[in-house]
């Protein structure tokens, strides 16, 4: 059996890249840069995490299936951002049915209709 510590990274597929680009860094403050072998995929980093984004022609449909979760340490915090960005249309609530990290979730989609959640553990 593989014992695993956590994730270490995902690949997104989003509409276009220079609007993720834009969107990412603006509400996460995260860097965005060209991946140096393949000019279609961004590197997105921050001090804590990191993960690449590319472009794809599917169908809306399958790019809002994905999801992506953050931990952060409030997500009062969070809320005031979104709200200060501009960002009204989102959701919030609790898990309470794992052993180990429950948390409160607030979530939200970008704009190539991605399921983006931050969560704060409980």
């Amino acid at each position: 059996m593989i014992k695993t510590k956590s994730i270490d990274h995902v690949c997104l597929w989003v509409r276009s890249l220079p609007e993720a680009k834009g969107y990412y860094e603006k509400v996460f403050g995260f860097v965005c840069t060209p991946r140096e072998s393949d000019q279609t995929t961004l590197v997105v980093e921050s001090e804590n995490i990191h993960f690449f984004l590319s472009e794809s022609k599917t169908e809306s449909d399958f790019l809002s299936k994905q999801h992506i979760s953050f931990e952060v340490e409030s997500l009062d915090k969070v809320i005031e951002s979104l709200k200060g960005l501009g960002i009204s249309e989102f959701h919030v609530g609790q898990v309470n049915y794992f052993f180990h990290k429950n948390y409160k979730w607030c979530e939200w989609r970008d704009p190539s209709g991605i399921r983006l959640e931050c969560v704060e553990m409980v």
